[in-house]
């Protein structure tokens, strides 16, 4: 997420595009166009304000109607990629291996096999 931000407010999300959609061809440029925009609508689906993010409907239509000028997005949240916390601007700052009242995750795994 972090590295997409960067790369949108420098004006390089072509850099984040897989080499094999082969984009820089010329007659591509409405995928390239389009792969702009889902990234466009996905910074704004992913903004920091839940308040500013697009209802589900909204995004859909701000893909759909590609002749709409789409806002400028606002800073996602940022995940620390040392405890894989999210970051609540509204939050007071927490440490998850300083406090001892901290709760474990329980999780199980199902496989189903055919007869």
């Amino acid at each position: 997420m972090k590295q997409t931000w960067q790369h949108f407010q420098h004006a390089r999300v072509e850099e984040l595009f897989d080499p094999n959609l082969m984009l820089h061809n010329y007659h591509t440029s409405n995928v390239k166009k389009e792969v702009l925009r889902v990234v466009h609508v996905g910074l704004l689906c992913t903004q920091e304000i839940p308040g500013l993010r697009p209802s589900m409907s909204k995004a859909l239509q701000m893909l759909v109607k590609k002749e709409e000028e789409l806002p400028a997005p606002t800073n996602p949240p940022f995940v620390d990629e040392k405890t894989m916390e999210l970051h609540d601007p509204w939050d007071t700052p927490s440490y998850p291996h300083g406090d001892d009242s901290a709760s474990i995750a329980n999780i199980s795994h199902s496989s189903f096999y055919p007869r």
